[in-house]
């Protein structure tokens, strides 16, 4: 009983100056530098790149400083590649600061690969260096081969796999490209034929008489006759090929004067001699006065008023009624 009494009293006096230089320790601020090694992934491929966050809590009057063993002749010995290195935090805690620094690698080698060494540097708010902590962490990566080692020939290259589309994919989309074609062609026979009916309920022989008082109104204030027959004429052929469905703005006048005789268009010889009279004036120079285009104007005007007035008997629009 008395022995364990004596190594009772032998521990305090160990432990009691211990005790007393931790107090004063923390009492001055000072905590000892821990350092912490993270590294991810663990596992990885030949080439591949991990990072290592390291970690320093240390004393909030000290800044630490993160020194790596570079030099080409050390980092031979390690198959690590630094990629790059920053700074992640630096902020004050409760007693202690902290400081975490992060490190690319690429890595290369077979099997576990320890950590590259490094060094950790302690200053004072002075910048002087108070600690200087070599490190070699117990951190390994395990870094395995792109192929089987125990491979010893080429395997043959394999043939590229040739996709395979459902067949009911494909019918549906012929389905779908045959529907959008229908589709298409739907809307635009539905827009040619509103166009076509919107042009059969414009009247031609109206269009054609307002031209005809606008080209009289023109005449008086004192356009030349010459233009007044070469407007004159494009009025004509005009309300001819809408009138009468027959190529006029573009045909010479033999071919107008064929196509009106096969129609038996009431009227057939006033408009021929309109238009011989306005190719007389265009061609062949021919120079009529005022009065004779006011004529050739209101002759127009009859012969377009006698060809709408044809429509309310029953016979075909521009034909002669025969017996």
């Amino acid at each position: 009983m008395a022995g364990f009494h004596k190594q009772l009293l032998f521990l305090f006096l160990v432990l009691l100056p211990m005790a007393f230089s931790l107090a004063y320790s923390r009492a001055e601020g000072k905590v000892q530098p821990e350092i912490t090694v993270r590294v991810t992934p663990d596992s990885v491929l030949v080439g591949d790149r991990i990072r290592c966050t390291i970690t320093v809590h240390h004393s909030e009057q000290e800044v630490a400083a993160l020194e790596l063993f570079n030099s080409h002749d050390t980092l031979a010995d390690y198959p690590f590649e630094l990629i790059s290195r920053k700074r992640l935090s630096s902020f004050p805690l409760s007693v202690a600061g902290k400081q975490a620094f992060e490190l690319e690698f690429a890595v290369f080698g077979n099997g576990h690969q320890s950590l590259p060494p490094f060094m950790v540097t302690l200053r004072d708010i002075n910048g002087r260096i108070t600690k200087k902590i070599p490190c070699t962490s117990s951190a390994s990566v395990f870094v395995r081969a792109l192929t089987d080692s125990s491979m010893r020939d080429l395997r043959p290259l394999k043939p590229p796999l040739k996709p395979s589309i459902p067949f009911l994919l494909i019918i549906a989309v012929i389905v779908g490209v045959f529907g959008v074609a229908g589709i298409v062609l739907l809307l635009l026979f539905l827009l040619k034929r509103t166009v076509r009916h919107s042009a059969e309920r414009v009247d031609s022989g109206q269009v054609a008489q307002r031209k005809l008082r606008k080209l009289g109104s023109s005449l008086s204030a004192g356009m030349p006759p010459h233009e007044c027959y070469e407007e004159l004429s494009n009025i004509m052929r005009t309300f001819l090929e809408n009138h009468y469905r027959i190529r006029a703005l573009e045909a010479v006048t033999q071919e107008i004067e064929r196509d009106l005789k096969k129609l038996g268009v009431a009227g057939f010889e006033s408009i021929m001699n309109l238009l011989k009279q306005a190719d007389l004036v265009k061609f062949a120079d021919s120079r009529p006065d005022v009065e004779e285009s006011r004529q050739s104007l209101h002759k127009a005007s009859e012969v377009i008023r006698s060809t709408r007035d044809t429509k309310g008997d029953g016979s075909i629009p521009g034909r002669l009624k025969t017996d």
